[in-house]
């Protein structure tokens, strides 16, 4: 569980305060989305999770699964190569365990492991400069998931990736939230993507505006205005999803509402 009660934060004392009153809670092993403008919040909430920031006043708890009052966070960014440390794969996964200062027989049975998890067994020795951008990503979970994180956080992530590889990554944080527990927080603007989640939190101005359903969120005035500003073509694809998301199937009248709305028909 992460729980947030009257959270105030501010970067300067004299500054604009970007958390007032901020109150939520995640469950463990949940999906949730966190979208909304640039300015919103959406990173600093990030960094105050990972606990790069403090509070200024109000709580902030994380809780895992296991009961450990201060669970590792793992971090997944845009650019994968800015979190990575070694030289090769290996390297990079032993580097948190060597500092934890772990027994050798243990380093490498959560190196295979980790490995394992993300599909990454037998590239032990590539360089980290020479895989791929998913491979990298793969790479950074899987040294999040060798320290014992079992929440991920996802900011703009994959937003660079091409669709097979979004994919490719996406079915592996399902599966492992699955097998794992993981509890995962994505940032991101793609509303195809937060469909795939449990719960989607919309954020502006420090302010939680929307928190429900992904699927529910084109059908309220603040959605409709949203997806039509950032998302056009995608944004229509994502209405279309959130219908089937929502109904099972997509009734004629909806869709021909949709498409009218955007000027389709």
């Amino acid at each position: 569980m992460i729980s947030l009660e009257d959270l105030f934060f501010s970067y300067h004392p004299d500054g604009p305060t970007v958390f007032r009153n901020l109150t939520l809670k995640i469950e463990c092993k949940s999906w949730t989305v966190l979208t909304g403008p640039d300015g919103s919040g959406k990173t600093t909430l990030a960094r105050l999770l990972m606990g790069l920031l403090r509070p200024d006043s109000g709580s902030l708890r994380l809780d895992s699964a296991g009961g450990d009052s201060f669970p590792t966070v793992g971090y997944l960014g845009g650019d994968p190569y800015d979190c990575l440390v070694g030289v090769s794969v290996e390297e990079d996964v032993v580097f948190g365990l060597e500092n934890q200062r772990l027994p050798p027989q243990e380093i490498r049975e959560r190196l295979r492991q980790a490995l394992a998890w993300t599909g990454l067994t037998g590239l032990e020795q590539r360089l980290v400069h020479t895989l791929s951008g998913g491979e990298q990503q793969k790479l950074a979970l899987a040294s999040a998931l060798a320290v014992g994180a079992r929440t991920i956080i996802i900011d703009e992530a994959l937003s660079m990736m091409d669709r097979p590889a979004r994919a490719d990554i996406r079915e592996v944080l399902t599966g492992l939230r699955r097998d794992l527990g993981l509890s995962l927080i994505e940032m991101t603007h793609d509303f195809e993507d937060a469909l795939t989640a449990d719960r989607m939190i919309f954020l502006s101005g420090g302010e939680i505006l929307f928190d429900g359903p992904p699927a529910d969120f084109p059908r309220t005035a603040l959605g409709n205005e949203w997806i039509s500003l950032v998302g056009g073509m995608s944004g229509l694809r994502t209405e279309m999803l959130g219908l089937g998301a929502a109904c099972g199937h997509n009734s004629e009248g909806s869709v021909r509402e949709v498409l009218c709305n955007y000027k389709v028909i």
